[in-house]
């Protein structure tokens, strides 16, 4: 069996616009590309470092380097090198990027996919949010036209203007279904009061709107619309606690780091009662394929960031 061989790539990509979150904004986007090879064969694998968990691009770089002289004297099997991969590294960008490759590589060496290796429908069809900027309600009404025949829309909010902001949104699209994303801004009082104020609008799901280390405050509580964790999930570890809090949890790929890690995530959150949602960081569409794949088990898909980038990589995926 040929020896593995390891391509670490950091790239660039300028946003199509400003991506404004409750955090910040942003007019670009950093990945890093990973390449597995064996012999003629080669995976790609693609994560984005988030500095909200302690991540920088070249710290993430790092750790993928400081685990190059064990994979590439691995000499098991790839999914054995999977498994090995999950103690080598902790959950996070690195992990993901060399796990989803790792994937990647052993679906070519099989000439299958990896839906099939898994036993999992291929990702066909798969219908993602797209995601609207916070912004004036004016504009972020504009944006909502623009978008007004798709079916779901994430409408990104801090804690001002919240009502005017999600009836602009309505307005202007008023047969999409609206995915709140606070990002953390909120405290508890603010989300009582909007969830009570919010009735009229078609609102499916109202996902981190406490900071992850004030959610204690959920446990306990009943709201109308279904409340969703995101900042506060990372692995299979989380899902108890979440579990007590939450209706729905956020699995992305970067956060519990990589496809083989999220697979089970997903099995463990619909054992506990817990609504599955797959989401991304802004990446390119190598960053989507493997989060399209764990799609086929969710309830929510919010995949959309290939639209975020201003041109991204060719043959991306078809997002209308």
């Amino acid at each position: 069996m040929s020896k593995l061989s390891l391509t670490v790539t950091r790239e660039i990509w300028p946003l199509a616009k400003p991506f404004v979150i409750a955090r910040g904004s942003r007019v670009e986007t950093e990945v890093i590309k990973v390449t597995i090879s064996q012999g003629v064969l080669f995976g790609l694998g693609e994560c984005v470092p988030t500095p909200r968990f302690g991540e920088s691009v070249s710290g993430v770089i790092d750790a993928i380097e400081s685990i190059r002289g064990k994979l590439i004297t691995f000499s098991g099997e790839l999914s054995q090198c999977r498994q090995q991969l999950q103690h080598w590294l902790p959950a996070g960008a690195a992990r993901n990027a060399l796990d989803c490759a790792l994937w990647d590589l052993a679906a070519k060496a099989e000439q299958t996919s990896v839906a099939q290796l898994l036993s999992f429908i291929e990702p066909k069809n798969i219908t993602t949010v797209q995601t609207i900027s916070i912004d004036s309600p004016e504009n972020m009404g504009k944006a909502a036209a623009l978008l007004k025949n798709l079916p779901l829309l994430k409408i990104k909010l801090n804690e001002e203007l919240v009502l005017e902001r999600l009836n602009a949104v309505h307005e202007n699209a008023p047969k999409a279904k609206l995915l709140i994303d606070a990002n953390e801004s909120w405290d508890i009082v603010l989300l009582e009061q909007v969830a009570n104020s919010i009735k009229h609008l078609p609102i499916v799901l109202i996902e981190q709107p406490l900071k992850a280390n004030q959610d204690e405050v959920l446990k306990g509580k009943s709201f109308a619309v279904p409340i969703g964790a995101d900042e506060s999930c990372h692995t299979c570890s989380d899902i108890p606690y979440l579990a007590q809090r939450y209706d729905v949890i956020n699995i992305k790929l970067d956060k519990c780091g990589g496809l083989t890690e999220g697979i089970q995530m997903a099995k463990l959150a619909k054992s506990n009662g817990l609504q599955v949602m797959v989401g991304c960081m802004v990446g390119t569409s190598l960053s989507m394929a493997p989060g399209l794949i764990l799609a086929t088990q969710a309830s929510y898909v919010d995949l959309d960031a290939p639209l975020l980038i201003k041109v991204d990589r060719p043959f991306g995926l078809q997002i209308n």
